[in-house]
């Protein structure tokens, strides 16, 4: 297809997102937002699970789901219809690009255009509604250049709205929709054109050596904003329905696609200026300009798998409520495990390899109520162990698979904070058995291979400290003694081996203890550890999450230190 010049940003933005190379690490993009007619929602497009499909967000940037499942190809450029009950977008899902309609509840899914067998119909792309949402306006090379085209929204009574080879595109209707603005390549000097709905009296509306398109009439039909590069970077401005009084209204970073809020109050649009595509909202004069979504999610809780060919591990990435994935020890072929409200979160595999213990708040709907379950490996068969008022967490399986450890939290209403014990219970759920009873806080259990005992971390004495515990008699030992606060142990599978988090150093590394000499050794630097390391079975390798960048991020090391890698890159926005 042949692509005016004025279009050069978007097309570059477009095949970026949809690119093979693409599929192999996708860039996360959240672009293209339309409002519903109500102004609490807007619709917008993302590549989040690299192709792109359409996502549904409240204007508050709460509230946010997925609203297209295809499989193959990209939903891109949705418009939300005047009566709040439709979504337009186009989509290549079946090869070309073709017009699809979807209701907000995912229901009534529609195609709308067909390849034309007579002539060489390529494409209909970024489709926008008439005011009384009974015509739709779009782009087509179906005449052999790009030109705009007017149709029903059932599909039929087409009509060619320009005439040149290269006509232009992303036409928008004029409140009264009795013209429709386009922007255009055509001519050097004028980018912005308007005409009438029936393809006379063609005006244009912005002149001078720059790219420019998408423009959109404001609710009042007062105003127009677009985006242009006049000045050298991709900005958004707005101008008077007759062209004058051009303003700039975005100068951070790289902005595209404005559209009005239904009150003409707000705008809405899409910009890297974070170095990642996110949608963003300002006032209509370009004040007050805030981020609407954030695609930088956390991973964390890694755990190896007992023949170390996977690593289970929880994630906000796909809509900001934490979920359980396994991934293989590379970083790639992440799979979802669950899909629950709340977080899902501390997941580990049994001895056998076969299922995974996690905690979850699913079945509560006050704050701080959460219970220990199970599921197969493959995400499967999932259910609750037991159900236990308070909050119960970080379940650790015992080496023969015998036991589960975890500790539970009760809240303290003169501190407003958790205290917390240890316990354990069998894999069934029952014989449950408290191992602790006092204010030391003792959290985060390990087991120690080929003995009844238990490592974790308490605080006695006003700093967190290691300790050891016969599980038969409860009696505890100090299994480390230092100043600073050493938390979330992990016992190697030969347990000659501790890791534990400590502050000594900094505000929070990696560390081993060598149990039989006392002696401790420094993995990490500068990182700020975020969870219990898990060993690998030869015990040369650690795996843990950390928030070096910001965002909690996993990572594997030597024991040593030596070959830090990280395995995720929520922070860049890539899966």
């Amino acid at each position: 297809m042949a692509t005016a010049p004025g279009f050069r940003v978007l097309a570059a933005v477009t095949a970026f997102a949809s690119g093979a190379g693409a599929q192999q690490q996708q860039v996360f993009l959240n672009i293209n937002p339309s409002w519903s007619p109500d102004g609490r929602q807007l619709v917008f497009e993302s590549a989040r699970h690299g192709n792109t499909t359409l996502y549904i967000i409240n204007a508050d940037g709460t509230g946010e789901h997925r609203l297209t499942f295809t499989g193959y190809g990209d939903d891109t450029h949705p418009a939300w219809s005047p009566d709040g009950r439709t979504i337009l977008f186009d989509s290549n899902r079946d090869g070309a690009f073709h017009l699809y309609t979807i209701r907000p509840d995912r229901t009534d899914e529609r195609r709308l255009t067909i390849r034309d067998s007579s002539a060489s119909f390529q494409f209909a792309r970024h489709p926008t509604w008439s005011p009384n949402g009974r015509q739709i306006a779009f782009d087509s090379d179906r005449d052999g250049g790009d030109n705009v085209y007017t149709m029903r929204n059932d599909g039929t009574d087409t009509h060619r709205l320009t005439t040149s080879g290269n006509g232009g595109g992303h036409a928008s209707w004029s409140p009264d929709g009795e013209r429709v603005v386009f922007g255009s390549g055509r001519d050097t000097t004028a980018v912005i054109w308007s005409i009438r709905a029936d393809g006379t009296d063609r005006r244009a509306l912005a002149r001078g050596q720059f790219a420019g398109a998408a423009a959109k009439y404001s609710p009042d039909g007062r105003r127009l904003v677009f985006f242009s590069e006049r000045e050298g970077v991709p900005s958004l401005y707005s101008i008077a329905a007759d062209g004058t009084d051009l303003r700039r209204l975005t100068r951070e970073g790289t902005s595209y696609e404005a559209t009005w809020s239904p009150d003409g109050r707000q705008i809405a649009f899409y910009s890297n200026r974070t170095g990642r595509y996110e949608l963003y909202l300002m006032d209509a004069d370009g004040a007050n300009q805030r981020q609407l979504t954030n695609t930088a999610y956390g991973n964390a809780w890694p755990q190896w798998s007992p023949d170390g060919s996977r690593i289970v591990f929880s994630s906000s990435r796909d809509g900001g409520d934490w979920e359980l994935y396994t991934m293989a020890p590379d970083g790639s072929d992440a799979r979802r495990l669950t899909s629950s409200p709340g977080r899902d979160a501390h997941p580990m595999y049994l001895p056998s390899g076969r299922r995974i213990v996690f905690q979850s708040p699913r079945d509560y709907a006050r704050t701080g109520e959460v219970d220990v379950y199970t599921m197969d490996a493959d995400g499967s068969r999932q259910r609750r162990l037991f159900s236990h008022p308070g909050f119960d967490g970080v379940p650790v399986p015992s080496p023969d698979g015998r036991w589960i450890a975890l500790q539970r939290g009760t809240f303290d209403s003169t501190t407003k904070d958790f205290h917390w014990e240890l316990l354990v219970v069998d894999t069934l759920g029952g014989n449950q058995r408290v191992l602790t009873a006092n204010r030391w806080n003792s959290q985060v259990p390990s087991w120690r291979p080929g003995s009844e005992e238990l490592v974790f971390y308490a605080n006695p004495d006003g700093h967190d400290q290691l300790f050891a515990m016969t599980v038969a008699t409860r009696a505890v030992r100090p299994l480390h003694v230092s100043r600073a606060n050493d938390t979330a142990p992990a016992v190697s599978l030969d347990g000659r081996f501790v890791a534990f988090n400590s502050d000594r150093d900094g505000p929070g590394d990696l560390y081993v203890l060598e149990v039989g000499l006392g002696r401790v050794s420094r993995v990490t630097t500068g990182l700020a550890m975020r969870s219990q390391p898990s060993w690998s079975r030869d015990g040369t390798r650690l795996l843990f999450s950390a928030t070096s960048t910001g965002v909690d991020e996993v990572y594997v090391v030597g024991r040593d230190g030596s070959g830090l890698r990280r395995l995720t890159h929520g922070t860049d926005g890539i899966r």
